[in-house]
């Protein structure tokens, strides 16, 4: 079965289904949602559904990349691409107020003079936050000076990013002074955050050389879908209804629609990452002078016994040129009495 490219799937259907849904949300949100009561629900649910319907449908289909997607394990990261640096930047300035955000509600709990110094699970879970949104800024940093490749170090500072997004999802989890338990907004905040800790994930795995593009690829379209379905009609209600804030903050949104951007421009980046044919090249010219190696080695060594074999030829040639005359030696003649020239005075 062939496979199919990335882009020849979801580019056109999948977007605009996507699209739609942002689309339905924030006018369910502006014209349904009933923001005198403290259950934060919608009046008139038909157009939440039908949004929360398309998500649902772009989430499979893009699921379906898993099994279908194009394998191409062997691309040319890189890090020095100027589109994604205002994503990057953006994110990490988002994460620094949202690091001193969580610092400031710290500090005024204990500045009201012991009143309400009680510290709820999501206030202690705010502390840690705040820490791993500093170090996931610092890592986005990283990301733009430090090479890509095997770096392991910037492996680790991704991770960062990875748990800050865990530990803020549990966050908003606990933090019942915002949202009822119930409440949508809430669960979709969620589940922006945690597909976006997924696709980190797999984008950490990128600077020890074991990226999987297919899952990078996929993750990365829904978390794209789940952070602008979070971030859009929040930020858009909160422009229409004069500074209401449906998530736990304003930073939140926009930390959010920034995660949104930069996740994009990582995944259509791959658009652009070409094979690594260099390192093919680089292997069949390894191969080309090894084998030229093996070549001259079996030459010089034909050479030396050739040689060996006219210097054999010379010295068989040499000897053929030389006589050896051996003397005639007389020897003595036999005594016989009966000969008549016998002479015993003779000196036989």
């Amino acid at each position: 079965m062939k496979k199919l490219r990335t882009f020849d799937i979801y580019t056109i259907p999948l977007i605009f289904v996507s699209l739609a849904a942002v689309i339905l949300r924030s006018v369910a949100l502006i014209f349904s949602f009933d923001t005198a009561s403290a259950s934060m629900h919608f009046t008139d649910k038909t157009a939440i559904t039908i949004g929360n319907i398309l998500v649902v449908v772009s989430v499979i289909g893009f699921l379906t990349y898993l099994v279908f997607g194009e394998k191409r394990d062997n691309l040319i990261t890189k890090n020095d691409a100027p589109s994604s640096y205002i994503p990057v930047g953006a994110v990490s300035i988002a994460l620094l107020f949202m690091a001193a955000n969580n610092a400031n509600i710290i500090i005024t709990l204990f500045r009201n003079g012991g009143q309400h110094t009680s510290l709820y699970p999501h206030h202690i879970v705010g502390i840690f936050s705040a820490i791993l949104a500093v170090l996931s800024a610092l890592s986005f940093f990283i990301t733009i000076f430090a090479d890509k490749s095997g770096n392991v170090s910037k492996a680790a500072f991704a991770l960062c990013t990875v748990l800050f997004l865990a530990l803020y999802t549990v966050q908003i989890y606990f933090n019942k002074e915002v949202h009822p338990t119930n409440s949508p907004n809430r669960l979709i905040d969620q589940m922006a955050y945690l597909s976006a800790a997924i696709f980190f994930l797999f984008e950490a795995r990128i600077p020890i050389g074991r990226a999987k593009w297919k899952a990078h690829t996929s993750f990365g379209f829904i978390a794209t879908l789940l952070c602008f379905y979070s971030s859009i009609p929040a930020l858009v209600l909160y422009v229409v209804r004069d500074g209401y804030v449906v998530s736990e903050s304003i930073f939140e949104s926009i930390l959010t629609l920034s995660l949104a951007v930069l996740i994009l421009s990582k995944v259509l980046e791959t658009k652009n990452l070409t094979t690594d044919t260099e390192c093919e090249t680089a292997k069949q010219i390894t191969l080309i002078a090894s084998l030229r190696e093996e070549e001259m080695e079996g030459l010089k060594q034909a050479r030396v016994e050739e040689n060996n074999n006219q210097k054999e030829e010379n010295d068989t040639s040499d000897t053929s040129n030389y006589t050896f005359d051996i003397p005639i030696i007389e020897t003595p003649m036999e005594f016989n009495p009966d000969d008549p020239n016998f002479d015993p005075h003779r000196d036989n």
